[in-house]
């Protein structure tokens, strides 16, 4: 393996992390946050979200041969950057702690009931183990491939749900008086769960893109894809239910699946139509891994300690998701209220700071 990887491989595992956070999660949260005004609620965070996606370029420019640990010390000296590294590398484990716990709360909720939370936990944390270590150009080639599979995905199950889509569900876009409140606290949620994740995209250093040239457009056409498919999901759930009963659902687009199925069969297609969602997390459970591996890697230089810490980590993050979150209503309240304030705002303020260091570091090296 050398490697090395495409910048269109970038964009689609670009496309899998934005999702991440969304469906089976961010979709309800968004709802109830925003209600009426959810669409326009997104679009505005689209919009929003392209600041932090310009950022993580700018950044990703600098020092290309570089990854965010080395960036950290390089910019900001060894103790300042040492401090940003221990809150990156917390944050990358605090990522793939939400990444698994939500894999295995929907495989053990959908699939495989009544199965011990640990189990299936340790099953996807060893597949996640052995892309990981097998290096960027395995990630790379399956993330292209869980794109392939989810944009069919989505073609079917769209294809299937226009019949059930009611124009009149998705009227008034604006509804009481708080909706200058529910647009803004909506777009702030949408921008911090999609377009504040290309952060974590900093470990791969912009040297291990074969022919990078355009490499930022490509980016930006693959965040806006992410944005517009997630705008038609949320335009489907909306469209089909209406606010007020999609809002009582814990899962409202696994519900609208639901409606999907073959006259006089039993199967249940909503099943594997959903499957799609194990793809946006295991690419984000992925980039998390992946980015506690070259935090271990900037400490260790031995690579058979380096595994050892690397699987400890990961099984302390598996089990930190059953105890931390705990059910499933409880961890929606938690993802709500404490997830843009205490994460995602920390993950812009370092961004932030790289963004303007690297703006100082330019202007000093033209002058």
């Amino acid at each position: 393996m050398n490697n090395k990887v495409s910048k269109v491989q970038i964009g689609m595992f670009l496309y899998l992390i934005c999702s991440g956070l969304y469906l089976g999660l961010g979709d309800i949260i968004l709802l109830r946050k925003s209600g009426n005004e959810v669409l326009l609620a997104m679009l505005l965070g689209t919009i929003i979200g392209i600041i932090p996606v310009l950022m993580y370029l700018k950044v990703n420019s600098y020092l290309p041969k570089l990854n965010i640990y080395e960036k950290s010390t390089k910019m900001f000296g060894k103790i300042f950057g040492n401090i940003i590294n221990i809150i990156i590398f917390l944050i990358y484990a605090f990522m793939l702690t939400v990444a698994i716990r939500s894999i295995v709360i929907f495989i053990t909720s959908k699939y495989m009931q009544n199965t011990p939370y640990a189990f299936v936990g340790l099953l996807v944390l060893i597949t996640s183990l052995i892309i990981c270590f097998k290096g960027l150009e395995t990630i790379a080639r399956i993330s292209q491939l869980s794109f392939i599979a989810s944009i069919l995905f989505m073609i079917i199950i769209e294809f299937f749900l226009i019949k059930f889509v009611n124009i009149s569900n998705v009227l008034p876009f604006i509804n009481g008086n708080n909706y200058i409140n529910n647009i803004i606290n909506g777009a702030i949620y949408h921008a911090s769960s999609c377009s504040v994740l290309t952060m974590l995209l900093l470990t791969i250093s912009k040297s291990n893109v074969k022919n990078s040239e355009k490499y930022n457009k490509t980016i930006i056409i693959f965040y806006l894809i992410s944005s517009l498919s997630l705008c038609v999901v949320m335009f489907f759930v909306i469209s089909c239910f209406g606010y007020n009963i999609a809002t009582s659902f814990r899962y409202p687009e696994y519900i609208l699946l639901k409606k999907i199925g073959i006259s006089g069969s039993e199967l249940h297609l909503e099943n594997l139509l959903a499957f799609r969602w194990i793809f946006y997390m295991l690419a984000l459970c992925n980039i998390s891994l992946y980015g506690i591996i070259c935090g271990v890697k900037k400490i260790s230089k031995n690579t058979k300690t380096n595994k050892i810490i690397i699987i400890i980590i990961s099984i302390i993050c598996m089990l930190l998701g059953e105890y931390i979150f705990g059910s499933i209503p409880h961890s929606i309240i938690l993802i709500k209220n404490y997830y843009t304030p205490f994460i995602a705002l920390i993950m812009f303020a370092i961004l932030l700071i790289m963004f303007i260091k690297v703006l100082f570091s330019k202007k000093e090296s033209n002058n």
